[in-house]
């Protein structure tokens, strides 16, 4: 199951802040500054986890190329929707011949811009972009660029016609395949205290951040181009709460 991590660390704390009467910060502190500075903890609790990814099944290891997984290796920016998004080319996967550090007639960036020289996919469709031999089957007079990024294949029939259809055998070699993919990690803290108002009565006063450190983390889908996008974030952004709890 590629939602469950295969390995994931976690770890909680509380930790007595030491300011305040008697400690080592203001320990001479009393009446109000003590009870406004004294006595605060700082809880928290974190975890840090691996993920997966899946090989797609939607192209075929034909290209004579194993599967390379490079992690940051190489910063990407993504140009080919006309805005160019930042991310990283996570592995081999495929991306079309005429979109990898392409431009056009302007020179403006439309492709997928800073792929290794010597980039090779490890899987391809049945019609890459580029390709010009015409499949088995296929009618003589087909534009073979209508059919590029594609899975089509003809098939002869036995009454001598030829149907086209999207090949697919159910028979994937990379069928539920996973990968290793991004590592993130969480933290969330707490700080707190109680005042004791009379004998009977205190006052909780805490303030909770979720995502204290306010640490983005980087997505964990990437896609069967190998790529994987930062343009969003993996996580949500810090949140404070702060709440006041009376106790009698």
């Amino acid at each position: 199951d590629p939602n469950t991590p295969k390995h994931q660390f976690r770890w909680n704390f509380v930790v007595d802040l030491p300011v305040g009467n008697g400690k080592k910060l203001l320990s001479n502190a009393n009446g109000v500054l003590d009870k406004i500075v004294g006595g605060w903890q700082i809880a928290g609790l974190g975890n840090i986890r691996t993920s997966y990814w899946t090989l797609p099944t939607d192209i075929y290891p034909t290209a004579g190329k194993n599967v390379e997984v490079y992690g940051y290796k190489y910063p990407i920016q993504d140009c080919r929707s006309g805005v160019c998004y930042p991310g990283y080319l996570w592995w081999n996967g495929y991306i079309p011949a005429n979109r990898i550090n392409s431009v056009d007639a302007n020179g403006r960036p439309n492709g997928v811009m800073g792929v290794p020289t010597d980039f090779k996919p490890a899987a391809q469709p049945l019609i890459p972009a580029g390709s010009t031999a015409l499949p088995p089957n296929a009618p003589a007079n087909m534009v073979v660029s209508q059919f590029w990024d594609t899975n089509s294949v003809w098939i002869p029939l036995s009454n001598g016609t030829v149907q086209r259809v999207i090949f697919n055998d159910n028979l994937h070699p990379w069928r539920n395949q996973y990968m290793p993919g991004v590592v993130q990690w969480f933290q969330d803290a707490s700080l707190f205290k109680f005042i004791k108002i009379t004998e009977q009565m205190s006052l909780r006063v805490n303030v909770d951040f979720f995502n204290v450190f306010n640490h983005p983390n980087n997505p964990t889908e990437i896609g069967g181009d190998g790529v994987l996008l930062t343009r969003n974030s993996g996580s949500a952004a810090r949140v404070t709460q702060v709440g006041l709890r009376l106790i009698w």
